[in-house]
């Protein structure tokens, strides 16, 4: 059998650690599968095994059409524990996944497809290995397998979670590398990608670059001037048709104005922030068609950035003031923009501009919050105080 000594060595599964046991659990169910199919034959091995393991891969391996794995494609169970692992807290995790990967791709019965790829990309980011995920998404094209958008926006956010300086820079690096590669195509290549920009490869490179703006030792201004080059670019695609969705999102909006809320610098480098996400924030308001209407998240965001950017506190209340009448105005008042206003500002104040929109410290009219999830409604102004 194939791989038959990586099944043997996987037999004995660890329990350290939050899913660890789980996922180490599926291989070894899983390589029992295998051996059945292929009539493996260790007596040592078959004595060591429990009844109960037994009677789950024989289960699972009559399952598979009498074990019929020619005439069907059976990765499911691979990807299931690729997948276990990916939610699993085990610091081998990416390892472990790429070692099942192996073994499929070994077996003759059974072929990976992308899905298996894409599952072991999305435990290299979310086990913080983005230089693993580059390498899988390399392999998985030269195994003659075409990424997809999963694929792509898998590897972005595999450098996007990575909180180490340049990850942001290596995010956006990698999706104009995308871009590139898909304007010219190569002649001598029968596996060019067909990648397609979307509202979410460049809203992961945004994060990335929001997580990195507020690090304290390599964040700071330059990264939010970064962030909103790549905004611009997303723009302007979006504004000539080079980019295409169905209708605006606001989703690359809110990504870029939470990266000016999360600014580490001086006065004056907050100050420059706050100028950009109130620019982003109005231009969002003339080109919906472009830029996406405002939401719910968009005015919390902006809330966020400026409980956090403002010069003093009247400048604060001021900006607060204007956003949470538009918030009521468009219906889009979530309890989270409620609960920043009561926060950051006086109770005179909040209570006065409560008041003159027709609400009242027991009350909030249902205007006010009609466009927003049951989930985000916010509560009643007396109940909400009580939190601050």
């Amino acid at each position: 059998a194939p791989a038959a000594a990586n099944s043997r060595s996987s037999r004995r599964y660890d329990d350290g650690g939050v899913g660890c046991n789980a996922a180490s659990k599926a291989e070894h169910i899983l390589n029992r599968m295998i051996d059945l199919y292929y009539n493996e034959d260790d007596a040592e091995a078959e004595a060591e095994e429990e009844d109960e393991d037994e009677r789950m891969s024989s289960s699972l391996a009559s399952s598979l059409d009498g074990g019929d794995l020619e005439n069907a494609n059976y990765d499911a169970p691979f990807n299931s524990v690729i997948t276990a692992y990916a939610r699993s807290r085990d610091p081998y995790a990416a390892e472990r996944a790429l070692a099942v990967l192996q073994r499929l791709e070994d077996l003759p019965a059974v072929s990976p497809t992308v899905t298996s790829y894409n599952a072991v990309l999305d435990c290299c980011a979310k086990h913080k290995e983005p230089e693993r995920a580059l390498e899988v998404f390399d392999r998985m094209k030269e195994m003659g397998i075409q990424p997809n958008s999963t694929s792509f926006d898998t590897v972005l956010n595999a450098f996007a979670r990575q909180d180490e300086e340049g990850s942001a820079a290596r995010a956006w690096d990698f999706l104009r590398r995308l871009i590139e590669e898909a304007k010219s195509p190569s002649l001598e290549s029968s596996n060019n990608n067909n990648f397609l920009p979307s509202v979410v490869s460049y809203s992961t490179v945004l994060n990335a670059f929001a997580r990195a703006s507020g690090n304290k030792d390599y964040g700071g201004i330059h990264a939010v001037k970064s962030a909103k080059g790549i905004y611009n670019q997303y723009l302007d695609q979006m504004e000539d048709g080079t980019l295409y969705v169905r209708r605006a999102d606001s989703f690359a909006n809110s990504c870029f104005l939470n990266c000016c809320a999360n600014v580490h610098g001086s006065r004056s480098e907050k100050k420059e922030a706050l100028v950009m996400a109130i620019m982003a924030f109005e231009d969002m308001k003339k080109r919906p068609d472009i830029v996406g209407d405002p939401n719910q998240y968009t005015f919390g965001t902006m809330m966020k950035v400026c409980s956090r950017l403002s010069s003093d506190e009247d400048e604060r209340h001021r900006l607060m003031e204007s956003l949470f009448v538009q918030a009521c105005q468009r219906g889009l008042l979530s309890r989270s923009t409620m609960g920043q206003f009561l926060k950051y500002t006086p109770t005179h104040l909040n209570m006065k501009v409560i008041l003159s929109l027709g609400g009242s410290k027991r009350e909030i009219p249902e205007s006010w919050y009609r466009h927003v999830p049951r989930k985000h409604w916010p509560a009643a102004m007396e109940n909400q105080q009580n939190r601050y």
